[in-house]
């Protein structure tokens, strides 16, 4: 028999209980509302970054793996199963061999059941009460256009930010006070910490075909191995390069093998072109020379109607940038030489930058030499057009294609042997169109180029407006697209300004992917085990 103090001591147990657990979730909803929020990425707007519904897809060739959108299967298969389309096959690239010989093709039946969602995102709520948003900052905010529907809460890059004038040109972000000319606005750098997480893979030697004659059949052509051109090197079956002489030599990139260009597998099956050329490059090798202080190398990029000069020789390297029309002998535009120390012996990581008009060389992780060049936009855009006029861009800037860049990497003084040889771009803001007329309540009408896409008209941003950019920026619906808020946004901010984003609407800077998206026990098995070597920081 359970006697009275046994009763009551049960009965405020399970007071205390249901007490502590009513605090603990008043603590709980405390802590979401004004500090950290969870929310799941929806689309592929910032993809690689972060990814919405999507298929992680391991090349049979290579065994690299990409994610793709998986937006446009999902709306196959449904189609499909309404009987309103016939069922189709998705034909599949592996970015590391190129965009001519597809890798696998799949059926639509086949690939809807792997569609998984959105990476799961944590978000800093009380940061902008109490410091102010940074540009690169990966921002979470009410979407003005349609802040209580199904899209309201949306996830970009900061790019633009109040009180100033702002132009993409040529894929970077220019920006100066209000009120300045176009032609002085200058180029935004970013942190290297942001850049380092922001290069997007073109080319890494690590991934070569297991098996090159079966690939050559499938093709019906040759595999003509890496995208790298050279006379006396040894592209062996082992991830090394290897020149065994100490004579000069050079390796030239191939552009019609792999052209460097603005392209995102992540949007395979979706029309985006066309592809803009990039020539913000990051060129990287792990180098071992017999001899490393006597190892000559020079990497010579060719863009924007000029030669970028990355040279190592001698504990020296030296940066220079000159017109491509200038006699080789005559001084360069801009140069600047450092002492550097290469290790006696064994392999060091270098790494060649050229990304928001700064040149860069970096030995084992740290930047040895640097030269900035200040171009404003038009200058930039007058360099960078391929068989066009500045006029003629000012007319159509979106199908103004700028030059290809060409790359050459010189190399004597010692036998050498590579690893991991890379070849990463920088993110491109393409220019775009409007996707129609849009009216504003008092009748105006916006203009049909997008926001900071005309050179002609940067944009102008107010006290308290931000402009907003996604990463995958050809399938990226921001502030270059808009239309006019929402009225109810227009009410809850009291501007009706289109484009951009009120400080109202913000709600916090993006910290980490804490729940990324899951992966199945078995192959074709539901997506449930928590995929933990994705959990990241959110750059």
């Amino acid at each position: 028999m359970t006697n009275a103090a046994d009763q009551s001591s049960g009965g405020t147990s399970i007071t205390e209980t249901l007490q502590s657990l009513l605090v603990a979730f008043v603590i709980a909803m405390t802590f979401r509302g004004f500090f950290v929020e969870g929310f799941v990425i929806p689309t592929g707007s910032m993809a690689p970054t972060l990814m919405g519904a999507h298929l992680r897809f391991r090349s049979p060739e290579t065994g690299y793996e990409f994610p793709i959108d998986a937006g446009p299967v999902v709306e196959s298969a449904r189609a499909v199963a309404a009987g309103v389309a016939p069922a189709r096959l998705w034909r599949i690239y592996d970015p590391m061999l190129g965009f001519a010989g597809p890798v696998a093709s799949e059926a639509t039946a086949a690939l809807a059941p792997q569609a998984r969602m959105g990476d799961r995102v944590l978000v800093l709520k009380f940061l902008y009460p109490f410091s102010e948003p940074g540009r690169w900052d990966v921002v979470v905010f009410k979407n003005p256009t349609d802040p209580v529907g199904d899209t309201q809460n949306y996830i970009k890059r900061l790019v633009g930010l109040p009180d100033e004038e702002l132009l993409l040109a040529d894929g970077d972000v220019f920006a100066g006070p209000p009120g300045t000319a176009v032609e002085e606005l200058e180029v935004q750098r970013k942190p290297e910490h942001i850049q380092r997480a922001v290069w997007q893979p073109v080319h890494d030697s690590d991934f070569i075909p297991v098996n090159p004659a079966r690939l050559a059949q499938e093709w019906r052509r040759p595999y003509d191995g890496p995208p790298w051109r050279g006379e006396g090197w040894d592209f062996g079956g082992d991830r090394v390069w290897r020149r065994g002489k100490s004579d000069p030599s050079v390796l030239e990139w191939d552009w019609d093998a792999l052209p460097i260009d603005d392209r995102v597998a992540y949007n395979m099956f979706r029309p985006v072109q066309p592809f803009y050329p990039v020539s913000d490059l990051r060129v990287a090798a792990a180098v071992e020379a017999d001899a490393p202080r006597d190892l000559v190398t020079s990497l010579g990029l060719g863009a924007r109607s000029h030669l970028f000069l990355f040279e190592i020789a001698g504990g020296t390297a030296r940066l220079s940038i000159r017109h491509v029309e200038e006699d080789p002998a005559s001084a360069p535009l801009l140069s600047r030489e450092f002492a550097i120390d290469l290790p006696e012996s064994g392999a060091f990581d270098l790494e060649f930058w050229h990304v928001d008009q700064a040149m860069s060389v970096w030995i084992d992780g740290g930047e040895v030499a640097r030269l900035e060049y200040e171009w404003g936009p038009i200058e930039r855009l007058d360099a960078a057009l391929f068989a066009r006029t500045l006029e003629q861009y000012e007319r159509d800037p979106v199908t103004a294609i700028p030059a290809p860049p060409r790359l050459e990497w010189r190399f004597s003084g010692s036998p050498l042997a590579m690893r991991r040889v890379r070849v990463d771009r920088d993110l491109y803001y393409r220019p775009m169109r409007m996707q129609g007329p849009d009216l504003g309540p008092d009748g105006r009408e916006l203009p049909d180029l997008g926001f900071g896409c005309d050179p002609r008209a940067p944009a102008v941003l107010g006290p308290d407006q931000f402009l907003m950019l996604g990463d995958n920026s050809a399938a990226s619906r921001d502030s270059r697209v808009w239309g006019f808020p929402h009225p109810l946004a227009a009410i809850r901010t009291g501007e009706d300004a289109p484009f951009v984003v009120p400080r109202p609407l913000m709600l916090g800077k993006a910290w980490c992917v804490y729940f990324p998206a899951p992966l199945p026990f078995r192959s074709g098995g539901p997506a449930v085990v928590p995929d933990f070597g994705r959990v990241r920081f959110i750059r």
